[in-house]
């Protein structure tokens, strides 16, 4: 008998809808995987789309309190980089958004 491998199960409930996460399953290899997952996930027409994906293949973000945030610092979006850019204007005798 072949080793099983485990497979992660992500279904779209309606067009525009969120993807969530269905279950998981064991399979010998995706096609199966697949087959298995129409079986178990869409007897009731629960979904309309599936995504059969290697639990291997799922990558986790940090837990255990670690706050996430983005990759790299972006205070320009925040309404204090707005403020310390004008700030700038008028030190450096600039007028706000300045000729072109």
């Amino acid at each position: 008998m072949a080793d099983l491998e485990v497979f992660e199960v992500f279904g779209l409930t309606k067009p525009g809808a969120a993807v969530c996460h269905a279950g998981s399953l064991q399979a010998a290899d995706p096609e199966l995987a697949m087959v298995l997952a129409r079986e178990l996930f869409c007897r009731r027409s629960e979904y309309i789309e599936l995504w059969v994906v290697p639990r291997l293949s799922v990558h986790v973000a940090p837990r255990a309190g670690e706050v996430l945030g983005p990759a790299q610092p972006r205070s320009y979006r925040l309404g204090s980089g707005y403020r310390s850019t004008v700030e700038k204007w008028k030190q450096f005798g600039g007028e706000q958004g300045g000729d072109r």
